[in-house]
């Protein structure tokens, strides 16, 4: 280290210090008052004089306990221990030095031998604020489950057979543990890494932005998250799963996770490989009895049902590696999290599609398409998280992010499209093969601060990323056009393309707020955006002559550029009383910029203007503590995108030839939500609604020419009879509305949980065929049915049913309605008896109905398992598990937009056998745990 360097660490140091010393500690133990013997595991809540709630700690070996960075204060100190009375303590902090190490005694909690003691349990669920609180010892487990068998039985959470978690009818964006991130770029990860055995409370948080969090003035910004708080006894340890399993068909599946954690340090890491479609970890999961069994697998999704999850494709097998890593230092001031995943994929699928374009005054085209693909993708992805509390008035946020992705894609398809009347229009063969690379960097530093006066703050932010990427694509078809029965012409396509492009964009904002009064404050903000984005493609077509590369395709080649930047800046006004309303209003003006550079083959520069106002508008109620509606209005502006702005011609789809357009605009949306939760203390139950509503202006379509002859389209490219040529352009009219409710209940006497959930969907897709303006009417329902046991961890029943109804109505085809509805009726029992023997089974019904020929089919899949729990903790279990039994799983989905009606069918996977070994490993404080036996409270 240099000179210059060393003269500065004395500085550094002081500054440390300095800031060290505005906030104290309060260190001590717990004791028994008989023996003085440290008790380890005490509950001690630091709580304010106002009662609330500023640390939970547990006690450590011996009993030793210390609660850092406390302002200085009054408060009280609330401690308590299984069998021992509570005590309560006062307690002072100074700024001028930490109080005394304490010395707690706990008296034990005798009582007479004709005593009656009445203990009021805790209430189920707690609703506070923008969190909704569930006790986990109301719900029943297996021992040694993971938690997302636990978070499932929660009122109001679903886990659909993707592994996708919703929580009130909205998507969770991330899990965290304790308030720490775990694992936050996969939630799965996450709940398929904890065991059921260490949650002690499960939070559904509305989270604010950290802007909010940091100044107090809510901007309205939120996203679902689960938290999932631990027992106090599991916050130090290590744990985890291993398993391993081989059978018929050389199917395989083996895995485990293994975490440590020590209070605020804790390390997980996670791996899998398999060849049996499984993207998480779980042995139970192919063995029946639980929630995920044959995921990726299931047939009969309707794709465009907000409330349904897709159907995973084709055959994979996966092999991935997770880690996480969180700790915290300087007394807490420092938080550091990191994470890093490494995923591999190699997929099979054969898929069969019926689609019907829908052309307005034109007969409507019918095109089926069989096709056969293979693909690898490798991923790598790293991201960490530093905040840093200088002091209690300043903190800064750094999170930097990384991928590489790599892609490698080989297809082969033949394509017949007909008139209704079977009149052929036309034939293809084609031969694709693709291998993509992409590299982003981005990050994100904030510095907040406090300037004083409560509610007074200032926040600055920038943002910067960094993208690249590589592309090959190599084609070959050929194409038959018909008029009448006969071959009219034939036309091969083959060609070879380069792409590479970039973009680099920065993004800076500064905030301040004020208070004006008790209940008032506002907020003031500029932001500034520069983003610049590079693509150029290269086409070479191989010489029908030699088979070899010709010369570069100026035609199918281009070379272009795009800026975009805008300023953005405005006020925001907030009124409100805590726990009971708040109310917020708000404008931006925002001057934005699109400049387009085309070098190549001719340089040809276009550029937009815009000038937006942004309003928003907020309102928050609180009718009783567990009762609150909000209602929000947003709206926000979105560019094109570079690929959509590019003006190159890209036939590797000969009857779907596309190509950019530099003229778009950018969209402008109006947003509207309208949310109502309410949550019963004594029970557990719980409500929520929410409606959403979506609409936009200058929205970017698809705008689709079918040719009813051949068609030229450029000097060399020629549009065949019934092939299509697509652009976006803008267009007026979307607009979207959504509204879900869910309601979850126990009901004691028939010792069950109840979770219902209904779904509507109203969508209007726009677009523009043949240069009149056509779109979609969509309608949908969607209701779900979920009945979890509550009769112990050694019998687990669940029950679910899945109903979809939707209809498609299209301006070109008033006569015709597409109806489609489809239902699954799913049931799981495991049960655990004579000497740890456990049998599993999961029965899936599927019906279909409404699709296109040949794919209304209904089938039964049925998993099914046989185990023995080994050692004397029965930790160990060796099971025998079937997959698919009657050998019937298929894979069904429809899916459609303004131009066509989609049912595509894919190759699943079929009856397979595997057995396998689980182990799990417990170990906590000072010795080995077994898992409680998790029972729902009647």
């Amino acid at each position: 280290m240099s000179s210059n360097y060393k003269c500065y660490l004395p500085f550094l140091l002081i500054f440390l210090t300095g800031t060290a010393v505005a906030q104290q500690g309060i260190r001590g133990k717990v004791v028994d008052s008989t023996d003085q013997v440290g008790l380890q595991g005490a509950n001690l809540r630091l709580l304010s004089m106002k009662d609330s709630l500023i640390e939970l700690r547990a006690s450590a070996e011996g009993g030793q306990f210390q609660l850092k960075q406390v302002p200085p204060g009054n408060y009280r100190l609330q401690v308590n221990f299984l069998g021992y009375k509570t005590t309560n303590l006062r307690i002072q902090v100074s700024a001028d030095g930490p109080p005394e190490p304490l010395t707690i005694t706990l008296l034990p909690a005798y009582r007479a031998l004709e005593e009656v003691a009445v203990i009021a349990a805790p209430p189920a669920a707690v609703l506070k604020g923008d969190t909704t609180e569930f006790d986990a010892a109301a719900f029943s487990t297996e021992p040694y489950a993971d938690a997302d068998a636990l978070i499932m039985q929660i009122p109001g959470v679903e886990i659909d057979e993707d592994g996708q978690v919703k929580a009130q009818g909205e998507d969770v964006q991330r899990i965290i543990v304790d308030g720490k991130e775990f694992f936050s770029t996969d939630p799965r990860i996450a709940l398929k890494t904890l065991p059921a055995d260490i949650i002690s409370k499960i939070q559904i948080i509305d989270e604010q932005s950290e802007q909010a969090q940091f100044s107090g003035f809510d901007d309205g910004q939120r996203r679902k998250v689960i938290n999932i708080v631990t027992r106090p006894d599991r916050k130090k340890g290590y744990f985890g799963r291993a398993s391993g399993g081989y059978g018929a068909s050389e199917r395989y599946n083996t895995g485990g996770n293994v975490n440590i954690f020590d209070g605020d340090r804790r390390l997980t890491v996670f791996a899998i490989s398999n060849n049996i479609n499984q993207s998480d970890f779980s042995m139970a999961s192919i063995a029946g009895g639980a929630h995920e069994g044959g995921r990726n697998n299931r047939g009969g999704r309707n794709r465009n049902n907000p409330a349904g999850a897709g159907s995973g494709r084709g055959i994979n097998t996966t092999n991935s590696v997770s880690t996480n890593f969180n700790d915290e230092w300087l007394n807490e001031r420092l938080d550091f999290n990191a994470n890093y995943s490494f995923n591999s994929t190699d997929n099979e699928t054969n898929s069969f599609t019926n689609r019907e374009y829908l052309i307005g005054a034109n007969a409507n085209q019918f095109n089926t398409q069989n096709q056969a693909s293979g693909s690898v993708n490798y991923s790598h992805r790293a991201n960490m998280r530093i905040r840093f509390d200088i002091d209690s008035n300043q903190r800064v946020d750094f999170r930097p992010n990384l991928s590489f992705q790599q892609n490698n894609r080989n297809s082969i398809s033949s394509n017949n499209t007909a008139l209704h009347n079977s009149e052929p229009v036309n034939a293809s063969v084609r031969n694709n093969s693709n291998e993509n690379s992409n590299f982003n960097l981005n990050g994100s530093l904030d510095y907040r601060m406090r300037l004083g006066k409560p509610g007074r703050t200032v926040s600055l932010s920038a943002n910067g990323s960094v993208n690249s990427s590589e592309g090959f694509a190599h084609t070959h078809s050929l194409n038959e056009f018909f008029r009448g029965d006969q071959v009219n012409r034939i036309d091969t396509v083959s060609n070879q393309s380069y792409t590479d492009g970039y973009r680099n964009g920065i993004t800076g904002r500064i905030a301040y707020t004020e208070p004006l009064g008790e209940n008032s404050r506002m907020q003031t903000n500029y932001s500034l955006r520069n983003t610049a984005s590079y693509s150029n493609r290269e086409t070479f077509e191989f010489l029908a002559e030699t088979g070899q590369l010709g010369e570069l395709d100026r035609l199918l080649s281009n070379e272009f550029r795009n800026d975009y930047t805008y300023h953005s800046g405005g006020l925001a006004y907030q009124v409100g009383v805590r726990d009971s309303f708040r109310f917020e209003i708000g404008l931006d003006f925002q001057d934005a910029r699109i400049n387009n550079n085309r070098t190549f083959p001719e340089v040809v520069n276009t550029g937009s203007h815009f000038r937006s106002y942004l309003p928003s508008a907020e309102f928050s109620y609180h009718f009783t503590r567990d009762n609150t509606l909000n209602f929000s209005y947003r709206t926000a502006t979105n560019p094109p995108a570079i690929g959509q702005l590019q003006d190159v011609i890209n036939n590797q789809n000969p009857l779907s030839i596309r190509t950019g357009n530099p003229n778009l605009k950018q969209e402008y949306g109006h947003r509207f939500n309208i949310r109502f939760n309410s949550v019963r203390r004594e029970s557990g139950s719980n409500f929520s609604a929410n409606v959403n509503a979506e609409f936009s202006n200058n929205r970017i379509v698809n705008s689709t020419y079918i040719a009813s002859a051949d068609t030229l389209i450029g000097a060399d490219v020629m549009l065949g009879a019934g092939g299509q040529f697509v652009r976006p352009e803008n267009i007026n009219g979307y607009y979207s509305i959504r509204a879900n409710t869910t309601y979850g209940t126990p009901i004691k006497p028939w010792k069950i949980n109840v979770n219902l959930s209904t779904n509507l969907y109203h969508n209007h897709d726009i677009g523009l065929v043949n240069n009149a303006e056509t779109f979609t009417n969509s309608y949908g329902i969607n209701q779900r049915i979920g009945v979890n046991s509550r009769f112990g961890p050694n019998f687990i029943v669940a029950l679910r049913y899945t109903g979809n109804y939707s209809i498609v109505q299209n301006n070109s085809d008033a006569a015709s309605s597409y109806n489609y509805y489809n239902q699954v009726i799913r049931n799981d029992v495991a049960y655990t008896f004579w000497k740890g023997i456990r049998i599993a089974s999961s029965l899936h019904y599927t019906y279909n109905r409404g699709l296109a020929a040949g794919y209304n089919q209904h089938f039964t899949l049925w998993n099914a398992s046989i185990g023995k729990k080994l050692f004397r903790k029965e930790e160990a279990e060796i099971t025998l598990s079937a997959y698919d039994l009657l050998n019937k799983n298929t894979d069904i989905n429809r899916s459609f937009n303004e131009r066509y009606i989609q049912d595509t069918q894919n190759n699943a996977l079929q009856r397979y056998f595997i057995l396998s070994f689980t182990y799990n490993l417990r170990h906590f404080g000072g010795g080995s745990a077994i898992p409680a036996r998790r029972r729902g409270s009647f």
